[in-house]
Protein backbone atom coordinates (compact mmCIF):
# COMPACT_ATOMS: atom_id res chain seq x y z
CA UNK A 1 0.00 0.00 0.00
CA UNK A 2 2.60 2.43 1.02
CA UNK A 3 4.81 1.77 -1.75
CA UNK A 4 1.89 2.30 -4.09
CA UNK A 5 1.70 5.36 -2.82
CA UNK A 6 5.05 6.24 -3.49
CA UNK A 7 4.89 5.17 -7.36
CA UNK A 8 2.00 7.21 -7.45
CA UNK A 9 4.17 10.39 -6.13
CA UNK A 10 7.11 9.42 -8.52
CA UNK A 11 9.60 8.30 -5.74
CA UNK A 12 11.51 5.07 -5.40
CA UNK A 13 9.97 3.25 -2.65
CA UNK A 14 13.06 1.11 -2.00
CA UNK A 15 15.35 4.00 -2.46
CA UNK A 16 13.63 5.93 -0.54
CA UNK A 17 13.71 3.67 2.68
CA UNK A 18 17.35 2.75 2.25
CA UNK A 19 18.09 6.74 2.11
CA UNK A 20 15.96 7.85 5.38
CA UNK A 21 17.33 4.44 7.12
CA UNK A 22 20.99 5.58 6.23
CA UNK A 23 20.41 9.33 7.47
CA UNK A 24 18.75 8.55 10.80
CA UNK A 25 21.10 5.88 11.52
CA UNK A 26 24.12 8.56 10.40
CA UNK A 27 22.26 11.23 12.74
CA UNK A 28 21.16 9.14 15.76
CA UNK A 29 23.54 6.21 15.48
CA UNK A 30 25.29 6.32 19.21
CA UNK A 31 24.37 8.06 21.87
CA UNK A 32 24.67 8.27 25.82
CA UNK A 33 22.16 5.64 26.56
CA UNK A 34 23.02 3.42 23.55
CA UNK A 35 23.42 -0.47 24.30
CA UNK A 36 26.67 -1.69 23.88
CA UNK A 37 25.40 -5.24 23.20
CA UNK A 38 26.56 -6.05 19.90
CA UNK A 39 23.39 -6.18 17.84
CA UNK A 40 22.83 -5.18 13.70
CA UNK A 41 20.06 -3.18 15.29
CA UNK A 42 20.05 0.30 16.34
CA UNK A 43 17.37 2.30 18.56
CA UNK A 44 18.47 5.79 17.76
CA UNK A 45 19.17 6.73 21.24
CA UNK A 46 20.13 10.10 20.41
CA UNK A 47 15.88 10.41 19.84
CA UNK A 48 15.04 9.69 22.99
CA UNK A 49 18.08 11.91 24.31
CA UNK A 50 16.30 14.38 22.82
CA UNK A 51 12.83 13.30 23.86
CA UNK A 52 13.49 13.29 27.80
CA UNK A 53 15.66 16.87 27.08
CA UNK A 54 12.05 19.03 26.02
CA UNK A 55 9.60 16.30 28.09
CA UNK A 56 10.74 18.52 30.94
CA UNK A 57 10.06 21.71 28.92
CA UNK A 58 6.54 20.17 28.47
CA UNK A 59 6.36 19.58 32.16
CA UNK A 60 6.68 23.41 32.77
CA UNK A 61 4.16 24.34 30.20
CA UNK A 62 1.26 21.82 32.07
CA UNK A 63 1.28 23.73 35.43
CA UNK A 64 0.28 26.98 33.00
CA UNK A 65 -2.37 24.97 31.37
CA UNK A 66 -3.72 24.17 34.80
CA UNK A 67 -3.12 27.71 36.20
CA UNK A 68 -4.59 29.75 33.30
CA UNK A 69 -8.02 29.70 32.68
CA UNK A 70 -7.89 31.20 29.60
CA UNK A 71 -7.34 28.31 26.74
CA UNK A 72 -6.07 31.16 23.75
CA UNK A 73 -3.29 32.69 26.67
CA UNK A 74 -2.09 28.96 27.55
CA UNK A 75 -2.26 27.77 23.86
CA UNK A 76 -0.56 30.50 22.70
CA UNK A 77 2.52 29.83 25.37
CA UNK A 78 2.60 26.09 24.29
CA UNK A 79 2.95 26.87 20.50
CA UNK A 80 5.38 29.90 21.13
CA UNK A 81 7.78 27.25 23.17
CA UNK A 82 7.46 24.33 20.65
CA UNK A 83 8.58 26.66 17.69
CA UNK A 84 11.04 28.35 19.71
CA UNK A 85 12.28 24.87 20.63
CA UNK A 86 12.19 23.58 17.13
CA UNK A 87 13.84 26.17 15.75
CA UNK A 88 17.23 26.35 17.95
CA UNK A 89 17.44 23.19 17.34
CA UNK A 90 17.27 23.34 13.61
CA UNK A 91 19.24 26.54 13.29
CA UNK A 92 22.47 24.45 14.78
CA UNK A 93 21.87 20.77 12.81
CA UNK A 94 20.34 22.87 9.14
CA UNK A 95 23.32 21.18 7.31
CA UNK A 96 22.70 17.90 8.28
CA UNK A 97 19.00 17.64 9.30
CA UNK A 98 17.66 19.31 5.86
CA UNK A 99 19.91 19.51 3.09
CA UNK A 100 23.54 17.71 3.69
CA UNK A 101 26.21 19.24 1.23
CA UNK A 102 28.21 15.76 1.57
CA UNK A 103 24.95 14.06 -0.41
CA UNK A 104 25.50 15.37 -3.45
CA UNK A 105 29.03 14.00 -4.05
CA UNK A 106 27.35 10.37 -2.65
CA UNK A 107 24.44 10.32 -4.44
CA UNK A 108 24.73 12.72 -8.08
CA UNK A 109 26.77 10.03 -10.00
CA UNK A 110 23.31 7.44 -8.58
CA UNK A 111 20.29 6.96 -10.17
CA UNK A 112 18.78 8.97 -7.34
CA UNK A 113 15.74 11.27 -8.64
CA UNK A 114 15.35 14.84 -6.80
CA UNK A 115 11.78 13.67 -5.47
CA UNK A 116 13.28 10.42 -4.23
CA UNK A 117 15.84 12.46 -2.56
CA UNK A 118 13.20 15.49 -1.53
CA UNK A 119 11.27 13.03 0.21
CA UNK A 120 13.99 10.71 2.11
CA UNK A 121 15.59 14.65 3.52
CA UNK A 122 11.39 15.52 4.23
CA UNK A 123 11.00 12.65 6.46
CA UNK A 124 14.43 13.02 8.07
CA UNK A 125 13.54 16.69 8.97
CA UNK A 126 9.87 15.45 10.56
CA UNK A 127 11.48 12.21 12.58
CA UNK A 128 14.12 15.05 14.08
CA UNK A 129 11.32 17.99 14.40
CA UNK A 130 8.33 15.39 15.12
CA UNK A 131 10.02 14.23 18.43
CA UNK A 132 10.96 17.53 19.24
CA UNK A 133 7.22 18.72 18.98
CA UNK A 134 5.96 15.27 20.28
CA UNK A 135 8.43 15.51 23.94
CA UNK A 136 7.15 19.21 24.76
CA UNK A 137 3.85 18.69 23.37
CA UNK A 138 2.97 15.12 24.99
CA UNK A 139 2.19 16.22 28.31
CA UNK A 140 0.39 19.26 27.79
CA UNK A 141 -1.85 17.74 25.70
CA UNK A 142 -2.71 15.28 28.12
CA UNK A 143 -3.45 17.91 30.38
CA UNK A 144 -5.97 19.69 27.78
CA UNK A 145 -7.87 16.08 27.52
CA UNK A 146 -8.72 16.65 30.96
CA UNK A 147 -9.00 20.00 31.95
CA UNK A 148 -12.62 21.38 32.90
CA UNK A 149 -13.62 17.99 32.08
CA UNK A 150 -13.28 15.16 29.78
CA UNK A 151 -12.15 17.04 26.16
CA UNK A 152 -10.60 14.74 23.46
CA UNK A 153 -11.55 16.67 20.82
CA UNK A 154 -9.47 19.79 22.59
CA UNK A 155 -6.44 16.98 22.87
CA UNK A 156 -6.87 16.29 19.18
CA UNK A 157 -6.97 20.32 18.02
CA UNK A 158 -3.60 20.65 20.28
CA UNK A 159 -1.98 18.18 18.96
CA UNK A 160 -2.66 19.25 15.37
CA UNK A 161 -1.82 22.85 16.51
CA UNK A 162 1.60 21.27 17.36
CA UNK A 163 2.43 19.29 14.91
CA UNK A 164 1.55 22.13 12.21
CA UNK A 165 3.49 24.80 14.19
CA UNK A 166 6.72 22.80 14.12
CA UNK A 167 6.33 21.55 10.91
CA UNK A 168 5.69 25.48 9.87
CA UNK A 169 8.66 26.66 12.29
CA UNK A 170 10.93 24.04 10.29
CA UNK A 171 9.74 25.20 6.79
CA UNK A 172 10.11 28.67 7.62
CA UNK A 173 14.06 27.86 8.32
CA UNK A 174 14.31 26.11 5.26
CA UNK A 175 12.91 29.20 3.08
CA UNK A 176 14.76 31.75 5.58
CA UNK A 177 18.22 30.03 4.89
CA UNK A 178 17.55 29.29 0.73
CA UNK A 179 17.19 33.30 0.36
CA UNK A 180 19.68 34.63 2.44
CA UNK A 181 22.07 32.07 0.76
CA UNK A 182 21.94 34.27 -2.38
CA UNK A 183 23.75 37.32 -1.08
CA UNK A 184 25.38 35.50 1.93
CA UNK A 185 28.10 32.90 2.03
CA UNK A 186 27.32 29.70 4.03
CA UNK A 187 30.05 29.77 5.98
CA UNK A 188 28.51 33.57 7.09
CA UNK A 189 24.96 32.70 7.35
CA UNK A 190 25.97 29.49 9.58
CA UNK A 191 27.34 31.78 11.76
CA UNK A 192 24.48 34.36 11.83
CA UNK A 193 22.10 31.15 12.04
CA UNK A 194 24.51 30.83 15.07
CA UNK A 195 24.05 33.52 17.09
CA UNK A 196 20.32 33.44 16.55
CA UNK A 197 20.06 29.93 18.33
CA UNK A 198 21.59 31.61 21.06
CA UNK A 199 19.32 34.40 21.22
CA UNK A 200 16.74 31.52 21.00
CA UNK A 201 17.98 29.71 23.40
CA UNK A 202 18.19 32.82 25.40
CA UNK A 203 14.62 33.23 25.34
CA UNK A 204 13.84 29.32 26.51
CA UNK A 205 15.45 29.68 29.41
CA UNK A 206 14.18 32.65 30.15
CA UNK A 207 10.70 31.40 29.99
CA UNK A 208 11.67 29.61 32.40
CA UNK A 209 12.41 31.85 35.24
CA UNK A 210 9.41 34.26 33.84
CA UNK A 211 6.78 31.63 34.14
CA UNK A 212 8.03 30.84 37.97
CA UNK A 213 7.85 34.15 38.56
CA UNK A 214 4.26 34.69 37.39
CA UNK A 215 3.74 31.39 39.28
CA UNK A 216 5.05 32.90 42.55
CA UNK A 217 2.96 36.37 41.54
CA UNK A 218 -0.20 35.00 40.90
CA UNK A 219 -0.48 36.47 37.85
CA UNK A 220 -0.95 33.42 35.48
CA UNK A 221 -4.66 32.74 36.47
CA UNK A 222 -5.44 36.52 36.26
CA UNK A 223 -4.41 36.74 31.91
CA UNK A 224 -6.84 37.12 29.94
CA UNK A 225 -5.36 36.96 26.32
CA UNK A 226 -7.95 38.63 23.67
CA UNK A 227 -8.76 38.20 20.06
CA UNK A 228 -7.25 41.70 18.36
CA UNK A 229 -6.90 41.75 14.87
CA UNK A 230 -3.12 42.63 15.07
CA UNK A 231 -2.46 38.58 16.46
CA UNK A 232 -2.88 37.37 13.13
CA UNK A 233 0.48 38.63 12.41
CA UNK A 234 1.93 36.25 15.19
CA UNK A 235 2.28 32.91 13.99
CA UNK A 236 1.89 31.07 17.49
CA UNK A 237 -1.54 32.65 17.55
CA UNK A 238 -2.32 30.85 14.09
CA UNK A 239 -2.23 27.35 15.45
CA UNK A 240 -3.11 28.14 19.48
CA UNK A 241 -6.79 29.32 17.54
CA UNK A 242 -7.39 25.87 16.06
CA UNK A 243 -8.44 25.30 20.10
CA UNK A 244 -10.10 28.00 20.07
CA UNK A 245 -12.36 27.37 17.84
CA UNK A 246 -14.06 24.66 19.94
CA UNK A 247 -15.21 27.96 22.21
CA UNK A 248 -17.46 29.78 19.59
CA UNK A 249 -16.96 32.67 21.25
CA UNK A 250 -14.32 34.47 18.17
CA UNK A 251 -15.50 32.02 15.31
CA UNK A 252 -14.14 34.65 12.54
CA UNK A 253 -10.97 35.66 13.92
CA UNK A 254 -10.34 32.59 15.17
CA UNK A 255 -10.87 30.27 11.37
CA UNK A 256 -8.80 33.32 9.54
CA UNK A 257 -5.93 32.38 12.13
CA UNK A 258 -6.58 28.91 10.77
CA UNK A 259 -6.86 29.45 7.41
CA UNK A 260 -3.63 31.74 7.45
CA UNK A 261 -1.54 29.37 9.35
CA UNK A 262 -2.09 25.96 7.37
CA UNK A 263 -2.22 27.83 4.44
CA UNK A 264 1.61 29.52 4.70
CA UNK A 265 2.56 26.22 6.10
CA UNK A 266 1.39 24.72 2.79
CA UNK A 267 2.98 27.35 0.55
CA UNK A 268 6.22 26.94 2.43
CA UNK A 269 6.36 23.11 1.81
CA UNK A 270 5.62 24.20 -1.32
CA UNK A 271 8.74 26.00 -1.81
CA UNK A 272 10.96 23.26 0.38
CA UNK A 273 9.79 20.65 -2.70
CA UNK A 274 10.75 22.94 -5.36
CA UNK A 275 14.04 23.64 -3.45
CA UNK A 276 15.43 20.21 -1.75
CA UNK A 277 17.36 18.41 -4.05
CA UNK A 278 20.19 16.96 -5.29
CA UNK A 279 20.92 20.16 -7.83
CA UNK A 280 20.77 22.36 -4.73
CA UNK A 281 22.71 20.45 -2.48
CA UNK A 282 25.28 20.63 -4.77
CA UNK A 283 25.47 23.88 -5.02
CA UNK A 284 25.59 24.34 -1.58
CA UNK A 285 28.50 21.78 -1.73
CA UNK A 286 30.52 24.12 -4.09
CA UNK A 287 29.52 27.05 -2.35
CA UNK A 288 30.97 25.72 1.12
CA UNK A 289 34.13 24.40 -0.50
CA UNK A 290 34.80 27.86 -2.22
CA UNK A 291 36.17 30.44 -0.19
CA UNK A 292 34.69 33.27 1.90
CA UNK A 293 36.00 36.58 0.92
CA UNK A 294 37.72 38.15 3.59
CA UNK A 295 39.09 41.60 4.16
CA UNK A 296 42.76 42.20 4.03
CA UNK A 297 43.63 42.85 7.49
CA UNK A 298 46.68 42.70 10.31
CA UNK A 299 47.99 39.14 11.32
CA UNK A 300 46.90 38.38 14.65
CA UNK A 301 49.07 38.22 17.25
CA UNK A 302 48.54 34.86 19.35
CA UNK A 303 49.08 35.90 22.99
CA UNK A 304 50.87 33.15 25.02
CA UNK A 305 51.04 32.51 28.77
CA UNK A 306 54.56 31.29 29.61
CA UNK A 307 53.00 27.98 30.53
CA UNK A 308 51.46 28.02 27.13
CA UNK A 309 54.63 28.23 25.01
CA UNK A 310 55.92 25.04 24.26
CA UNK A 311 55.61 21.53 23.78
CA UNK A 312 51.79 20.06 24.17
CA UNK A 313 50.58 23.00 25.73
CA UNK A 314 51.35 25.12 22.82
CA UNK A 315 49.48 22.85 20.67
CA UNK A 316 46.81 22.92 22.99
CA UNK A 317 46.63 26.55 23.19
CA UNK A 318 46.61 27.24 19.67
CA UNK A 319 43.87 24.56 18.68
CA UNK A 320 41.52 25.62 21.14
CA UNK A 321 41.93 29.33 20.47
CA UNK A 322 41.49 28.26 16.86
CA UNK A 323 38.83 26.49 17.21
CA UNK A 324 36.84 28.73 19.12
CA UNK A 325 37.56 31.63 16.79
CA UNK A 326 36.77 29.00 14.07
CA UNK A 327 33.73 26.49 14.63
CA UNK A 328 30.45 28.16 15.06
CA UNK A 329 29.37 24.99 17.27
CA UNK A 330 32.22 25.00 19.94
CA UNK A 331 31.76 28.97 19.85
CA UNK A 332 28.34 28.95 20.70
CA UNK A 333 28.18 26.09 23.47
CA UNK A 334 31.03 28.10 25.31
CA UNK A 335 28.95 31.70 24.92
CA UNK A 336 25.89 29.96 25.79
CA UNK A 337 26.82 30.16 29.47
CA UNK A 338 26.49 33.96 29.12
CA UNK A 339 22.84 34.52 28.52
CA UNK A 340 22.21 31.52 31.48
CA UNK A 341 24.77 33.80 33.73
CA UNK A 342 22.48 36.79 32.89
CA UNK A 343 19.42 34.82 33.50
CA UNK A 344 20.07 33.26 36.45
CA UNK A 345 21.59 37.13 37.94
CA UNK A 346 18.34 38.64 36.79
CA UNK A 347 16.59 36.24 39.25
CA UNK A 348 18.39 36.47 41.84
CA UNK A 349 18.23 39.99 41.83
CA UNK A 350 14.49 40.23 41.01
CA UNK A 351 13.83 40.95 44.83
CA UNK A 352 15.67 44.63 44.29
CA UNK A 353 17.51 43.98 48.03
CA UNK A 354 21.14 42.91 45.78
CA UNK A 355 22.87 40.54 46.80
CA UNK A 356 23.64 39.61 50.01
CA UNK A 357 27.74 39.27 51.36
CA UNK A 358 28.16 35.38 52.64
CA UNK A 359 30.38 35.93 55.18
CA UNK A 360 27.68 38.32 56.97
CA UNK A 361 24.38 36.74 55.60
CA UNK A 362 24.40 33.65 54.59
CA UNK A 363 20.96 32.40 54.39
CA UNK A 364 19.75 35.05 51.89
CA UNK A 365 22.80 35.11 49.93
CA UNK A 366 21.82 31.39 49.33
CA UNK A 367 18.46 31.79 48.42
CA UNK A 368 19.50 34.68 46.20
CA UNK A 369 22.55 33.36 44.29
CA UNK A 370 21.88 29.15 44.03
CA UNK A 371 20.89 29.62 40.22
CA UNK A 372 24.62 31.65 39.74
CA UNK A 373 26.17 28.58 41.28
CA UNK A 374 24.23 26.01 39.29
CA UNK A 375 25.28 27.88 35.91
CA UNK A 376 29.41 28.27 37.50
CA UNK A 377 29.24 24.58 38.13
CA UNK A 378 27.16 23.70 34.94
CA UNK A 379 30.40 25.53 33.18
CA UNK A 380 32.90 22.91 32.79
CA UNK A 381 30.25 20.50 32.19
CA UNK A 382 29.31 22.17 29.22
CA UNK A 383 33.15 23.02 28.01
CA UNK A 384 34.10 19.25 28.16
CA UNK A 385 30.83 18.25 26.74
CA UNK A 386 31.64 20.57 23.50
CA UNK A 387 35.46 20.34 23.63
CA UNK A 388 35.24 16.45 22.57
CA UNK A 389 33.54 15.98 19.44
CA UNK A 390 33.70 17.84 16.23
CA UNK A 391 32.32 18.29 12.78
CA UNK A 392 36.14 18.53 11.72
CA UNK A 393 36.89 15.30 13.83
CA UNK A 394 38.91 13.59 10.92
CA UNK A 395 41.91 15.98 10.98
CA UNK A 396 42.48 14.26 14.91
CA UNK A 397 44.63 11.99 12.84
CA UNK A 398 47.27 14.13 13.99
CA UNK A 399 47.33 13.14 17.23
CA UNK A 400 48.16 9.59 16.74
CA UNK A 401 50.37 10.48 13.93
CA UNK A 402 52.82 12.96 15.80
CA UNK A 403 55.82 11.84 18.55
CA UNK A 404 53.26 13.68 21.02
CA UNK A 405 52.08 12.35 24.17
CA UNK A 406 48.52 12.41 23.90
CA UNK A 407 48.14 12.10 27.80
CA UNK A 408 50.04 15.51 28.08
CA UNK A 409 47.58 16.75 25.50
CA UNK A 410 44.62 16.20 27.43
CA UNK A 411 46.19 17.58 30.34
CA UNK A 412 47.19 20.59 28.59
CA UNK A 413 43.52 21.31 27.20
CA UNK A 414 42.20 21.55 30.69
CA UNK A 415 44.69 24.02 31.97
CA UNK A 416 43.63 26.03 28.78
CA UNK A 417 39.87 25.86 29.44
CA UNK A 418 40.69 26.52 33.27
CA UNK A 419 42.94 29.53 32.48
CA UNK A 420 41.52 31.08 29.10
CA UNK A 421 37.68 30.41 29.94
CA UNK A 422 36.86 29.45 33.69
CA UNK A 423 39.36 31.84 35.23
CA UNK A 424 37.63 34.89 33.65
CA UNK A 425 34.38 33.92 34.29
CA UNK A 426 34.74 33.02 37.83
CA UNK A 427 36.98 36.92 37.94
CA UNK A 428 33.71 38.71 36.08
CA UNK A 429 31.83 36.90 39.07
CA UNK A 430 33.94 38.95 41.46
CA UNK A 431 33.99 42.57 39.99
CA UNK A 432 30.15 41.88 40.48
CA UNK A 433 30.73 40.82 43.71
CA UNK A 434 32.46 43.84 44.32
CA UNK A 435 29.77 46.19 44.00
CA UNK A 436 27.38 44.01 46.68
CA UNK A 437 29.96 42.53 49.18
CA UNK A 438 30.98 44.25 52.30
CA UNK A 439 34.39 43.85 51.91
CA UNK A 440 37.25 43.15 49.27
CA UNK A 441 38.60 40.37 51.58
CA UNK A 442 35.18 38.73 51.26
CA UNK A 443 34.98 39.04 47.61
CA UNK A 444 38.66 37.76 47.44
CA UNK A 445 38.16 34.76 49.34
CA UNK A 446 34.82 33.83 47.61
CA UNK A 447 36.48 34.28 44.23
CA UNK A 448 39.46 31.85 45.26
CA UNK A 449 37.31 29.56 46.78
CA UNK A 450 34.72 29.16 43.54
CA UNK A 451 37.77 28.98 41.32
CA UNK A 452 39.30 26.35 43.05
CA UNK A 453 36.18 24.31 43.10
CA UNK A 454 35.73 24.66 39.42
CA UNK A 455 39.05 23.40 38.99
CA UNK A 456 38.57 20.47 41.01
CA UNK A 457 34.88 19.79 38.85
CA UNK A 458 36.94 20.13 36.12
CA UNK A 459 39.25 17.25 37.08
CA UNK A 460 37.28 15.00 38.24
CA UNK A 461 35.37 15.27 34.50
CA UNK A 462 38.67 14.61 32.49
CA UNK A 463 39.39 11.88 34.82
CA UNK A 464 35.93 10.46 33.77
CA UNK A 465 36.22 10.97 30.22
CA UNK A 466 39.85 11.45 29.39
CA UNK A 467 39.66 12.28 25.47
CA UNK A 468 41.57 13.57 22.78
CA UNK A 469 39.76 17.16 22.07
CA UNK A 470 37.92 17.69 18.72
CA UNK A 471 38.23 13.83 18.14
CA UNK A 472 35.16 12.08 18.02
CA UNK A 473 31.86 12.72 15.33
CA UNK A 474 29.23 14.74 16.10
CA UNK A 475 26.21 12.35 17.39
CA UNK A 476 22.71 14.71 17.85
CA UNK A 477 21.26 14.65 21.34
CA UNK A 478 24.54 12.94 23.42
CA UNK A 479 25.57 16.20 23.83
CA UNK A 480 21.91 17.68 24.71
CA UNK A 481 22.27 14.67 27.47
CA UNK A 482 25.35 15.57 28.44
CA UNK A 483 24.70 18.76 29.40
CA UNK A 484 21.11 18.05 30.79
CA UNK A 485 22.72 15.67 33.08
CA UNK A 486 25.12 18.09 33.77
CA UNK A 487 22.57 20.74 34.97
CA UNK A 488 21.11 17.77 36.97
CA UNK A 489 24.23 17.32 38.67
CA UNK A 490 25.66 20.29 39.00
CA UNK A 491 22.67 21.73 40.88
CA UNK A 492 22.68 18.71 43.50
CA UNK A 493 26.12 19.16 44.10
CA UNK A 494 26.47 22.74 44.40
CA UNK A 495 23.44 23.38 46.65
CA UNK A 496 25.49 21.40 48.93
CA UNK A 497 28.80 22.99 48.27
CA UNK A 498 27.18 26.21 48.97
CA UNK A 499 25.31 25.74 51.71
CA UNK A 500 28.30 24.52 54.00
CA UNK A 501 30.57 27.18 52.67
CA UNK A 502 27.70 29.99 54.00
CA UNK A 503 26.47 28.39 56.83
CA UNK A 504 29.45 25.88 58.23
CA UNK A 505 32.93 27.19 56.70
CA UNK A 506 32.88 31.35 56.44
CA UNK A 507 31.40 32.44 60.00
CA UNK A 508 34.63 31.37 61.77
CA UNK A 509 37.84 32.18 60.33
CA UNK A 510 39.62 29.65 61.20
CA UNK A 511 37.01 27.01 59.44
CA UNK A 512 37.62 29.35 56.21
CA UNK A 513 41.53 28.70 56.40
CA UNK A 514 41.28 25.45 56.78
CA UNK A 515 38.75 25.20 53.63
CA UNK A 516 41.70 26.96 51.91
CA UNK A 517 44.36 24.22 52.33
CA UNK A 518 41.78 21.64 52.21
CA UNK A 519 40.94 22.76 48.61
CA UNK A 520 44.64 23.20 47.68
CA UNK A 521 45.70 20.26 48.99
CA UNK A 522 42.70 18.19 47.10
CA UNK A 523 43.77 20.47 43.66
CA UNK A 524 47.39 18.65 43.67
CA UNK A 525 46.35 15.17 44.67
CA UNK A 526 43.62 15.40 41.79
CA UNK A 527 46.24 16.58 39.68
CA UNK A 528 48.21 13.57 39.87
CA UNK A 529 45.42 11.20 39.73
CA UNK A 530 43.89 12.56 36.64
CA UNK A 531 47.46 12.71 35.27
CA UNK A 532 48.02 8.84 35.72
CA UNK A 533 44.34 7.79 35.04
CA UNK A 534 44.85 10.06 31.71
CA UNK A 535 48.03 8.92 30.55
CA UNK A 536 46.78 5.39 31.01
CA UNK A 537 43.39 5.77 29.58
CA UNK A 538 45.37 7.76 26.32
CA UNK A 539 47.67 5.15 25.26
CA UNK A 540 44.34 2.86 24.14
CA UNK A 541 42.98 5.69 22.26
CA UNK A 542 43.11 5.33 18.34
CA UNK A 543 41.58 7.55 15.65
CA UNK A 544 37.72 7.76 15.35
CA UNK A 545 37.50 6.19 19.09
Amino acid sequence: MTDRILRRLDIEPEQFRALLRTSLRIDFRTGLFATRRKSNKRRFPGLWQIAVFYGFLGLMLSFIILTAGNIFFSGTVVMSVVMIAVASSILVEFQSVVIAPEDYHMLAHRPVSSRTYFASRLANMLVYVGVIAAAVGAVPVAVFMFVDGFRPVLAVMATAGIAVSAVFTAMGIVFLYVNMLRWVHPHRLRRAFSYLQLVLSFMLYGSGILFSSMFNAGVVSNVQLTHETWMLALPPTWFSSLMCLLEGGHIWFDFASVLVGFAITGILLAYAYATMSLEYAGMIARLSESGERRGTGRPTRVVSLPMFTRNEARAAALLVRNQFKHDQKFRMSVLAIVPLTILYLIAGLSGGDGMADPFVNPALHVEQTNLLYFAMAFFPVLLLASLGRSDSWQASWIFHATPSDKGRIVLAVKDVLVVFFILPYVLALGVLFLFYFESLQHVVLHVFILSMLSHLILQTLVMIYPHLPFSRPVRKGERTAHIFIGIIIAAIVMTVIINILAYLIYPSAVATGITLLALAAMTLVFERVAAERVRRKTRLLQFGH
